[in-house]
């Protein structure tokens, strides 16, 4: 679900302006910059995990083809690798993951 973090850790995320970012809810984590790996990335971890189903919205025709491609195209990860892809997105994960430090009234 979810396996860009709301498009957050994709590197071709651009953050809203910080002032926007502080006036919203997700905001109880500033994201600074983008994220850092690509869709391929992203995909292929997911896909490596012990899933039944994964979900991937999609704002064009060209986005989803691109993920059908990724699809097609998918051979698992090693342990390396994703390993690999952990430490890659661990600066960005925190952003991505805003929703667990929102304080609850």
């Amino acid at each position: 679900m979810k396996i860009t973090g709301r498009g957050r850790i994709l590197s071709s995320w651009t953050p809203p302006p910080l002032e926007r970012q502080r006036r919203s809810w997700e905001g109880v984590v500033i994201a600074n910059g983008p994220g850092t790996i690509d869709m391929r990335e992203a995909m292929y971890y997911t896909l490596s995990l012990p899933v039944s189903t994964v979900i991937i919205g999609c704002d064009s025709l060209a986005q989803l083809e691109e993920n059908v491609r990724l699809a097609r195209e998918f051979t698992p990860l090693s342990q390396g690798q994703l390993a690999a892809l952990e430490a890659k997105t661990e600066p960005c994960s925190k952003q991505a993951l805003f929703f667990r430090f929102f304080e609850r009234a």
